[in-house]
């Protein structure tokens, strides 16, 4: 309603008290929606008759007193101004009426009988002879719901009160019935009678409202959404305001209370229209969920529409819903939603719209309420909800029926539960092994249990998982045949003392001939050959087939259709082929993907993969930040067995970076016994000895990396691409003085076939053994090792081997060599953030400026470091690969540098700038 309509209500109240005090009568009927002003606009109309002289006697009718005959018509006799005898006439009329009019019509427009009608006669009569000599108003709140007597007498004083000072004045909702009707009806043909209509607040209204309650600067910024959100009704419209200006918006607590007390005001049954709609969301089968005629649904919504609370069958205020169902209470809400459920699934609803109304309803009472689950979680899961599919599977794991289906079902939990969090909580055990016992599981979800419950360190009940497992015949199914041979590949990777606790391996095709007719698009089929590449890759050592096959496997895997236990593999299998930076795009690809998702527990397995990944590559922030946002995710207490992984990369980072404080701190983490018989704990205690080594416990470290190789070899997965420990267990001898012991590991490191034969791990053993032989062999073994170190990527072992470069360059004298490398050197430290290797380098402003034979030339650090290279006999694309930088770019610094010293060519370049010999290339 706008300001100026507002204004027009109110002055014709006013006239009609204009009119009275002038001795006229006057009657006004003032209509609208429920909590419309029109309780407001009737009390303000009632304060203005009093301040004018007049009297008031007023009344509410109430639904619940409808059918207390005359109860109205007391309300207002009550309210007057009676002498003692008039008051006990008064009662006695009433106290007639009451046993007479009982059959009176509800009809206020019937015929009345003789005593009816003196009954009503003598009432008015009374009334309007209170009017005189001031005006009387009568004033009727909800007219709607006035019993049939009181309307009776009402139509008969309107009819009979002209000329009189009495002024009536009645509200009623709407969309009156009938009986409402006609009587509005009846008295807006007297001439004497108005009409008001209070149409919602329109936005200059709003605006006004606001402004009064927020002040201007608060209203500007609430008035268009509060606009919306009430419809322009002002009891609705307070409830906002009252919001806002107690900062409680989020919560909506004020429109909540004002929403609701608008249903209670609504005329039955449309308080449970509103709470069927907030059930189903949707107007459609409110009507078939209550048992209500269509109409009445109908005349319901139109209701609901025409006070603000919906639009166009739909809450206009996101908190709507919310409060209708906190109205109705939490065990009538789970009862209609349990109905809700029953009504949707008959009707052939989507699996997740059924879910919702079980999950809301708390409670599995129908046989194909689990099903209906399941399949919802499956839903959730391909979408990205996995949380609301732990939900639904949780409530499913609360049924009393088919123990098979049941124990299939905890299985479906527990894979949606790792996706969220990774351990296993020892409540669950019992209900898992349980699950197991039945007999009903296939070998797929008897092993996915057993997976579940080593990654999570609970090995015993692992084995007695397994003893369930059968020794499948040899014509067993061949899906059966394909799921033991990945886990028997899958634990030997990664449990390997446990892979004994398997059925034999002679029964279950072995070979592979009897897998071959397993389509490769099979969840199980992918596992199978993600749990081959890899255990390939430990066992064999790395070939490009291998790294074809991860490929294969990840470029055609989303997150959300394949067990992460799959992924991992691939991924470890490009990991540990030595091919880091070709595992990297896939392992961000799906942190995004699993991040995005709201799968903590994925996200976490994914980071820690991602941190080994780092460390290859030579990123020890990377690492560091990568393994801290796997704990960040998923606490260090909850990896169970698997916590080695993350933990090691932590703390080889943090070692290599000289943060040795917080590395002390990491050994001091409780670690489960467990994760000795782990691939895991293989990693955690390579990094142990890799710590010892930077407090300078030789012997310490020495005994981690042989215990290291041990296991290793124990295991049949001695290969460098997992753990390179010879050359650690050789730097440790170096340590100790043991050149010869040193020389040894080393030498065989390099002669362990191809095994030994990455960039990586050749360029490290390189650099090591040449700490072993005599300076002119040292500087051989330096240069193969720093071209070596160029191509496998990982920038701190490069950094490690160019500083030896340096030290050698330095010991035989060549100390312009030495200043280049070791420049080059601290760059790469630098970028590693390698503190305790940076400190042994010079910095690039502790090098000499550059002599010029005729004349100083100014040069950029960037094209000094170019030039340097350049005098050393460095390539366009080898000074590019040492600088981390295009070969376009090495170009342009050339092209800037010819310009400025005057030549045409390198030579000419490295005369001009460099006095004394210039030698060859470093890996010359």
């Amino acid at each position: 309603m706008s300001i100026r309509e507002r204004s027009q209500a109110t002055s014709v109240l006013t006239g009609l008290i204009d009119g009275a005090l002038a001795g006229e009568s006057g009657i006004a009927v003032v209509a609208g929606s429920v909590a419309m002003g029109k309780t407001t606009l009737l009390a303000t109309f009632a304060q203005q008759v009093r301040a004018a002289g007049g009297a008031v006697s007023a009344a509410v009718a109430s639904e619940s007193e409808t059918d207390i005959l005359l109860g109205v018509l007391a309300q207002l006799l009550q309210e007057a101004a009676l002498s003692a005898p008039v008051a006990e006439q008064v009662n006695q009329l009433l106290a007639i009426g009451r046993a007479h009019m009982t059959a009176t019509p509800r009809d206020p427009t019937a015929k009345l009988s003789a005593v009816d009608a003196q009954i009503v006669q003598s009432l008015c009569a009374i009334l309007i002879g209170l009017a005189g000599p001031r005006p009387l108003a009568i004033v009727v709140d909800d007219i709607q719901h006035a019993d049939a007597a009181s309307l009776t007498c009402l139509a008969y004083l309107a009819r009979r009160m002209h000329n009189t000072p009495l002024l009536a004045v009645f509200s009623h909702d709407d969309r009156p019935d009938e009986r409402c009707a006609d009587f509005v009806e009846q008295l807006l043909r007297l001439p004497h009678a108005r009409g008001v209509w209070l149409p919602p607040l329109d936005a200059d209204g709003v605006r006004a409202a606001a402004v009064a309650r927020l002040g201007a600067v608060g209203a500007e910024q609430v008035a268009g959404w509060a606009l919306r959100v009430s419809g322009g009704n002002p009891l609705l419209l307070n409830g906002v305001l009252e919001d806002f200006h107690f900062g409680g918006h989020a919560e909506s607590a004020g429109y909540g209370r004002a929403m609701l007390s608008c249903l209670h005001r609504s005329p039955p049954p449309t308080e449970a229209v509103a709470q069927a709609l907030a059930v189903l969301g949707t107007p459609e089968p409110i009507a078939r969920l209550l048992g209500l005629a269509a109409g009445d649904v109908v005349r319901c919504l139109a209701v609901l529409d025409a006070s603000g609370v919906l639009e166009r069958g739909r809450f206009r205020h996101p908190a709507a819903a919310s409060a209708v169902l906190a109205g109705l209470g939490p065990e009538a809400t789970a009862a209609l939603h349990r109905d809700a459920a029953e009504l949707t699934y008959a009707e052939g609803a989507a699996a997740p719209v059924v879910a919702e109304h079980l999950l809301a309803g708390q409670r599995v009472h129908t046989p194909w309420a689990v099903p209906t689950l399941v399949a919802a979680a499956t839903t959730a899961l391909s979408e990205g909800r996995g949380a609301r599919a732990v939900d639904y599977l949780r409530l499913a794991c609360t049924s009393r029926g088919d123990q098979g289906e049941l124990a299939r079902t905890r299985v479906a939990l527990l894979q949606a539960e790792r996706r969220m969090e990774l351990g296993v909580p020892d409540q669950q055990i019992p209900a898992l092994l349980r699950a197991v016992r039945t007999g009903c599981l296939g070998s797929g979800d008897t092993l996915a249990v057993v997976r579940a419950l080593l990654w999570a360190g609970r090995f015993e009940a692992a084995g007695e998982a397994l003893l369930h497992l059968a020794d499948p015949p040899r014509a067993a199914v061949p899906e059966t045949a394909l799921e033991l041979r990945a886990a028997r590949l899958w634990m030997r990777c990664s449990y390997p003392p446990l892979q004994r606790l398997l059925p034999s391996a002679e029964r279950d095709g072995e070979d592979g001939e009897e897998l071959r007719g397993i389509p490769s698009p099979t969840e199980s089929r992918r596992r199978h050959d993600a749990a081959a590449v890899l255990d390939s890759v430990l066992t064999l050592g790395p070939c490009d087939q291998a790294v074809r096959n991860a490929e294969r496997i990840l470029h055609n895997t989303r997150l959300h259709g394949t067990d992460l236990d799959t992924i991992e593999c691939a991924l470890l299998a490009l990991i540990y082929a030595e091919r880091p930076a070709q595992a990297l795009p896939y392992c961000d690809e799906l942190i995004a993907a699993a991040r995005e998702r709201g799968e903590p527990g994925s996200e976490a397995r994914l980071h820690a993969l991602r941190a080994e990944i780092c460390i290859r590559l030579g990123d020890l922030p990377g690492a560091f930040l990568h393994s801290a946002a796997a704990f960040d995710v998923v606490p260090a207490g909850e990896w169970g067995a698997a916590v080695g992984f993350p933990l090691a990369n932590m703390l080889i980072a943090l070692t290599s970076m000289g943060r040795q404080d917080e590395a002390t701190e990491l050994l001091y983490l409780p670690i489960p016994d467990t994760m000795s018989q782990s691939r895991s704990g293989l990693h955690y205690l390579y990094a142990r000895g890799r710590y010892s080594m930077a407090v300078r416990d030789w012997e310490g470290a020495l005994s981690d990396f042989r215990g290291c190789g041990a296991l290793m070899v124990r295991w049949g997965m001695d290969v460098p691409g997992l753990i390179a420990w010879r050359n650690d267990a050789g730097e440790a001898w170096l340590r100790m003085g043991e050149h010869d012991r040193a020389r040894a590991v080393l030498e065989e490191q390099l002669g362990h076939g191809e095994h030994g034969g990455s960039p990586r791990t050749r360029g490290a053993t390189l650099r090591l053994l040449a700490a072993t032989h005599e300076p002119h062999r040292r500087l051989a073994l330096l240069r193969q090792a720093v071209d070596a170190l160029q191509e496998s990527g990982d920038r701190y072992e490069l950094a490690r081997a160019l500083a030896d470069l340096t030290e050698m360059y330095n010991a035989v004298g060549e100390t312009r060599r030495a200043r280049v490398i070791g420049s080059q050197a601290r760059i790469i430290a630098d970028k590693c953030r390698a503190e305790p290797l940076s400190r042994l380098l010079p910095a690039d402003r502790e090098r000499p400026d550059t002599e010029s034979k005729s004349r100083a030339v100014v040069l950029t650090d960037a094209e000094q470091r170019v030039a340097d290279l350049v005098a050393l006999g460095h390539t366009n694309s080898e000074i590019a690969k040492l600088l981390y930088i295009t070969v376009s770019t090495v170009e342009q610094h050339l092209t800037r540098m010819y310009r400025k010293v005057g030549v045409n060519d390198r030579a000419q370049l490295a005369s001009a700038l460099f006095t004394g010999p210039h030698t060859q290339a470093i890996g010359a």
